[in-house]
């Protein structure tokens, strides 16, 4: 359902793609909670750079969930792991991401950060820039296939196609284009 909202956005193949790789980057980072809010300043600092499709970042993001959280970040933190060492078990990750209210969301991160934040950040950052830089040109793909976009120079509705004159008769006749209406 997600990817259905994503391919019906009405924007550029490149900017909804883009979008979703942003979104996917951020959604794979232990940031649930802010990760909507992440988007907007993405949004906002780079706005001078390059822009995204801010709603497609948005619906990406979803794919870190209450369902999802666990598996997602036991695996940021195995990776993570690799570079600098941890123990913990998948039952005790599991307990700690356990909370409710927005207080316990508080003490959740906090201790995220304590008792798994290094292999957590550094794995969450290696697995999130390989799936977002997977995820753009897949994205890409995909819109391209379903948009079926056109080249930008030709027009979509035909009605208002732009015919110009092979030759000129008078060299200083200035080319006019005519413009077919159906009545």
């Amino acid at each position: 359902m997600l990817l259905r909202s994503i391919l019906m956005l009405d924007d550029s193949a490149h900017s909804i793609a883009l979008g979703t790789a942003i979104g996917m980057f951020i959604a794979l980072t232990p940031t649930v909670g802010i990760q909507m809010l992440m988007v907007l300043c993405v949004a906002f600092l780079t706005r001078p750079f390059f822009k995204f499709n801010q709603v497609a970042s948005l619906i990406t993001v979803y794919v870190s969930n209450p369902l999802t959280i666990v598996p997602i970040y036991w695996f940021d933190y195995k990776i993570g792991t690799y570079y600098v060492g941890g123990s913990m078990t998948q039952k005790d990750f599991a307990r700690i991401l356990e909370f409710e209210g927005f207080s316990g969301w508080w003490e959740t991160v906090k201790q995220l950060l304590l008792e798994v934040g290094s292999p957590l950040i550094i794995g969450s950052l290696i697995v999130a820039t390989f799936f977002s830089l997977m995820t753009y040109p897949i994205m890409l793909r995909l819109l391209m296939h379903f948009k079926k976009q056109k080249p930008a120079d030709s027009p979509d509705d035909p009605e208002t196609q732009t015919v110009l004159p092979s030759q000129a008769t008078d060299p200083g006749q200035n080319l006019k284009s005519v413009h077919l209406h159906s009545s």
